[in-house]
């Protein structure tokens, strides 16, 4: 079984299928495309998106609806047909697609998390993408504060 080791996590096997593909890659990181979602229980809820091809580069992220249980955005036409996500409303309460939010660790300050440009992963089709939502309803910096909910899917 092949092995991601990332820096300050340590190793995490996985299987080839649980790759993700970000056809996009991810703002700033447009290069990398491939992605594992992993997890450490003793830092849950927290997951990390980790490069396949750049271990180094990884995002702690947080289900949204640990943040915002109300979560909701809706993509108009087009906004999501480059990696097969169809327009209309998506939910933190919907079980697919996932939505993650990007944690940031400011050193001097308290964490964030950017619930303006979710993270957007359809678990069936192992394909995500970063969606940067025009409205100004979410904010790139909201206190992380989580919520105690459900948990999310690998």
């Amino acid at each position: 079984m092949p092995t991601l080791v990332c820096p300050d996590l340590g190793p995490f096997e996985f299987r080839e299928e649980e790759i993700l593909d970000f056809p996009q890659g991810l703002p700033a990181f447009e290069t990398l495309k491939r992605f594992l979602l992993a997890r450490k229980d003793e830092l849950a809820p927290f997951l990390f998106l980790i490069s396949a091809d750049a271990p180094a580069v990884r995002f702690i992220c947080v289900p949204v609806g640990r943040i915002d249980p109300g979560y909701r955005f809706e993509l108009m036409a087009g906004e999501g047909a480059a990696v097969g996500l169809a327009d209309g409303v998506y939910s933190a309460a919907a079980p697919d697609p996932l939505l993650l939010a990007i944690v940031t660790l400011p050193g001097t300050a308290p964490a964030t998390v950017n619930l303006a440009s979710p993270v957007v992963i359809d678990t069936t089709r192992r394909v995500g993408v970063q969606v940067i939502l025009p409205s100004p309803a979410y904010s790139h910096v909201m206190p992380l504060n989580p919520h105690p909910a459900r948990e999310a899917a690998c």
